[in-house]
């Protein structure tokens, strides 16, 4: 049970960290690189801006992780992510996002890795807590390389090594 103990302990660490700190890192450092034009801008009326995405992530890990598995009340508009069309100003996006960061870390730092098998309120899309944490990092780097792809689009050269840089960050 030692060894079981020990690799929850290991994928909770790993996890958090990169749903808390590196990969918010990297798209805290590419909206702030954004002008508030720039930070709305679509390709097409199909795609999103990297605004969208953040509220988009926003919205997303305080329905799975805060709400699903830390039990904090939230009630999301998953449409009024995309729908927005700005000009939500970029202190009030990252405020927002910060805000979400600070309540996962909240609930990463209270959560008991024993309850990883733990049955999701979401049973058809993520079955176990495990499921969903999982699912939020993933879903968390997935929008977070189409905003680092937008801000390299619109600002070359502005998050050069921005992948090492916030691995290297403590």
């Amino acid at each position: 049970m030692k060894a079981d103990n020990e690799l929850r302990a290991v994928a909770l660490a790993a996890l958090g960290g990169r749903i808390t700190r590196i990969i918010p890192e990297q798209i805290r450092a590419c909206v702030e690189q954004l002008s508030e034009e720039q930070l709305w801008w679509r390709p097409n009326e199909h795609a999103n801006s990297a605004g969208n995405l953040v509220l988009h992530l926003s919205g997303s890990m305080r329905h799975y992780l805060s709400r699903g598995v830390g039990g904090i009340a939230y009630n999301r508009d998953r449409p009024g992510e995309f729908s927005e069309r700005g000009p939500i100003s970029k202190e009030e996006l990252l405020k927002t996002f910060d805000e979400t960061i600070g309540q996962a870390t909240k609930v990463l730092d209270q959560f008991d890795p024993a309850r990883f098998t733990d049955a999701s309120d979401e049973q058809n899309y993520v079955p176990t807590l495990f499921d969903s944490i999982f699912n939020i990092s993933i879903h968390l780097a997935t929008h977070a390389g189409q905003i680092v792809y937008i801000t390299k689009m619109l600002e070359e050269g502005s998050v050069d090594e921005l992948w090492i840089r916030a691995h290297t960050r403590k």
